[in-house]
């Protein structure tokens, strides 16, 4: 700042000649306090002069070059008068009325800054963004009339009408010095540099601002995963085979990616797995193959993908696979026929009947159709049965008459079980004995004779 200064001569000639010196002291080390060290010479600033030419009687004269100055601060003049043939020389005394300039710095500060005390805060697309702003008064004059200006965030422009304390701010460290507010801007979808202006008027002189600035970064997180094929058909109790592809397609990286897979947990990965998936850059992607054994029914397999943006919630995407299983192979089955011929063994007297008893029973898995017992030497046995089903038996009596000799006699049963046939048979011996003699009976003839007489 340049100071300038002027002294007025009275008393003197009208004809005055000779020099003022205006010596300038300052800034006071002790202002309002130390008198003493006010003009002292270790305070010296500079000096200026004027040529007294317009006589002592009351003409004022101005200090010339001015004399800058660059602290803050209270300064004394001092003028001295040199006087000349007529006039005797005087001087100011330090510290006079008037003499005593204050050199003010009056100077505001802005920060404008994120919630978390940064530069820069990293939003979602459409978030909100939320500034905390804060004003000082760091210069050594009160502000009056202080207002902050925010272009492309109009919420956070504030006036003495949202802020009482805007209306005077003294020089901090007083209270009244720094105000803190916050401010938001919603619905932010693309990234830029805030800027916010704070302005006030000191006691002197023109309006003092600052700005700062305030980098809103606009994230657009995504993530997708494929699974193929789309489709695949898989023989019964088959194995299937997936290819799973994870692909950061947003702008942001993703941490703590994975997959998960509810009915093919072994398509399931995390960063246990694969460390790639740890932390993905924007464009990062992986594939990897799985299995799924013994699939017996036809299902819709869907592979979901989780990432981790900077800020806001988990981002996903899922892909599904259509399986479809094949018929089951036919079971396999265990078709048998078992036939018990009973007694085993009998005998009976030539020209008899022997009786037998047959028993058929299905002894396997399977239904038996076309059953049928055949018996060549007993034609009485034979039976069509028909179907007969798991486990399930039939019997029957028969007989074979006039046996006059002995055999062997063997009773076949068949079945059949789709394209197999069955069989089985069961013996019985059968023991012919010839008939007992029998000797003709002789009826004695009964001779009937008479007692004799007796005499005598």
């Amino acid at each position: 700042m340049d100071l300038t200064d002027t002294a007025t001569l009275s008393g003197g000639t009208s004809d005055a000649t000779g020099t003022i010196t205006f010596t300038l002291y300052g800034p006071d080390p002790t202002p309002a306090s130390n008198s003493e060290d006010d003009c002292a010479p270790a305070n010296l600033v500079d000096t200026a002069s004027a040529d007294v030419n317009k006589g002592a009687d009351g003409a004022s004269y101005d200090s010339s070059p001015a004399i800058t100055v660059n602290e803050p601060g209270t300064y004394h003049w001092v003028a001295s008068y040199s006087g000349d043939n007529n006039n005797k020389g005087s001087e100011s005394t330090c510290g006079a009325d008037g003499e005593n300039p204050v050199v003010i710095a009056p100077h505001i500060s802005v920060v404008k800054s994120a919630t978390d005390k940064t530069d820069e805060q990293v939003l979602r697309n459409g978030g909100t963004a939320t500034w905390s702003i804060q004003v000082i008064n760091d210069g050594d004059s009160n502000l009056s009339n202080v207002v902050v200006t925010d272009a492309l965030a109009p919420g956070c422009a504030r006036t003495s009408a949202d802020i009482a304390g805007l209306a005077l701010m003294k020089p901090a460290p007083d209270p009244s010095g720094t105000i803190t507010y916050t401010c938001t801007l919603a619905n932010v979808t693309a990234s830029f540099t805030n800027t916010a202006v704070a302005t006030g008027t000191p006691e002197v002189g023109g309006d003092v601002t600052a700005e700062d600035t305030s980098h809103v970064t606009v994230i657009n997180p995504a993530i997708s995963v494929s699974k193929t094929p789309h489709t695949q058909t898989v023989a019964f109790a088959g194995t299937v085979t997936f290819t799973i592809a994870v692909k950061n397609t947003g702008d942001a990286t993703l941490t703590d990616v994975h997959v998960t897979d509810a009915l093919a947990p072994g398509c399931a990965r995390t960063k246990a797995e694969i460390p790639q998936l740890a932390s993905m850059a924007p464009g990062d992607e992986l594939s990897y193959s799985c299995t799924l054994a013994n699939v017996t029914a036809n299902f819709t397999n869907v592979a979901v993908a989780i990432g981790t943006p900077p800020v806001g919630g988990d981002v996903s995407a899922n892909d599904s696979a259509a399986v479809t299983v094949g018929p089951p192979p036919p079971p396999v089955t265990h078709p048998a026929i078992s036939i018990v011929k009973n007694p085993k063994s009998q005998t009976v007297t030539s020209g008899g009947t022997a009786t037998f008893t047959i028993t058929v029973t299905n002894t396997g898995d399977v239904a038996l159709t076309d059953v049928t017992v055949t018996d060549p030497l007993s034609p009485n046995c034979n039976r069509t049965i028909g179907t007969l089903a798991p486990g399930a038996s039939t019997s029957y009596t028969c007989t074979r008459p006039n046996v006059t000799a002995s055999f062997n006699n063997v009773a076949v049963v068949t079945g059949k079980a789709g394209a197999t046939t069955v069989t089985a048979q069961d013996t019985a011996p059968v023991t012919a004995k010839a008939k007992p003699f029998v000797p003709k009976k002789v009826v004695p003839k009964v001779v009937s004779h008479k007692r004799p007489k007796a005499t005598g």
